[in-house]
């Protein structure tokens, strides 16, 4: 017998499942029982665990905190005495890049306790790869929702590496967020090379009644100067969409690139259509609405059940010219 039952394998059958308060529930009842096999008061326990999650209290986590404080109190019960102190110890340095393609610093970074997948590109991710969770300011949290654990590139190398991945979650979610969409210089020169793979692009429908020759020279101007933010209207985000589902550009692409881009697409056409019929009279047209009908979707996708929008963060240039120190708000 272990300490939760006859069941030594990790993760303990339906935790994976566990919500709202029942999740909540397990997780005390498992800091309580934990502290009695490690000789721990509970207060001394659980004040590990809220320095692990680098938060308040208890109350101020969310399910993916606690899933995740869940698999590691499983872990630490098999390690027992000498071994639990070193699992609840909370990473403290994040190497991170600088200049444009710095992100703010995580709030929680750690090896994973379990396999899972990445809250916002959707890869998975193994036991033992470094994940984490990103910071999210509370002037933002009334329409952004909170990403789950980020695979190591979204949490820290996204913005300094871009792939076009990357590029089509910011342009969803800028869009989901019912805002323009900002890049800085080195996703615009991303998007840029993509728009440009192809002449054929520049002869295609969507670009000749809405053309993009002057959004190209300010991509282009602004992958030469570095610049930290390029913004695009909504309007020129939709016509881009439009332009990167030509064949032109869907040839250069990997299957995964290809699957995202077809999602987004979908999305994209589900808000302007409304096939699932969610009432404007109760939630509006804006970022609400789009959230409804994400989760709706009669062909779910990777997107929309990660749903969102997510603030995937856009960094400033301060008064002085500047760039704004991204773990400050």
């Amino acid at each position: 017998m272990t300490l939760f039952g006859d069941e030594a394998l990790l993760p303990r059958r339906g935790d994976g499942e566990l919500a709202g308060l029942e999740l909540r529930a397990r997780v005390s009842e498992a800091v309580e029982k934990l502290s009695v096999l490690v000789g721990e008061d509970v207060q001394g326990l659980l004040k590990r665990v809220l320095a692990l999650v680098n938060l308040p209290g208890l109350s101020a986590t969310d399910d993916h905190d606690l899933r995740e404080v869940l698999a590691e109190l499983r872990l630490c019960e098999q390690e027992g005495r000498r071994g639990y102190k070193r699992r609840l110890r909370r990473e403290t340095h994040v190497g991170r890049p600088a200049g444009i393609g710095r992100l703010p610093r995580p709030r929680w970074v750690k090896a994973a306790a379990a396999a899972g997948s990445c809250g916002l590109c959707g890869d998975g991710y193994a036991a033992g790869d470094m994940i984490g969770r990103a910071q999210l300011d509370p002037k933002l949290s009334y329409y952004y929702v909170p990403m789950g654990w980020l695979c190591w590139h979204c949490l820290v190398q996204r913005r300094q590496c871009p792939t076009r991945r990357d590029v089509l979650l910011r342009i969803f979610h800028g869009l989901f967020a019912d805002g323009g969409v900002g890049f800085n210089g080195h996703e615009c020169g991303v998007l840029l090379e993509w728009l440009a793979s192809d002449p054929a692009l520049a002869g295609s429908k969507p670009w000749t009644a809405d053309p993009l020759e002057t959004t190209l020279v300010r991509l282009r101007a602004s992958a030469a100067d570095g610049k930290p933010l390029t913004w695009l209207s909504p309007q020129t985000a939709r016509t881009i969409m439009a332009v990167l589902q030509e064949p032109a550009a869907t040839a250069v692409l990997t299957g995964q690139e290809a699957q995202l881009l077809t999602a987004v697409a979908q999305h994209l056409a589900e808000w302007d259509t409304n096939p699932a019929g969610v009432r404007h009279a109760q939630y509006g047209t804006g970022w609400r609405f789009r959230q409804r009908a994400l989760a709706l979707t009669e062909r779910p996708t990777v997107l929309s059940r990660l749903g969102g929008p997510f603030f995937l963060f856009q960094c400033k240039v301060t008064a002085l010219g500047a760039l704004q120190d991204p773990d400050k708000p």
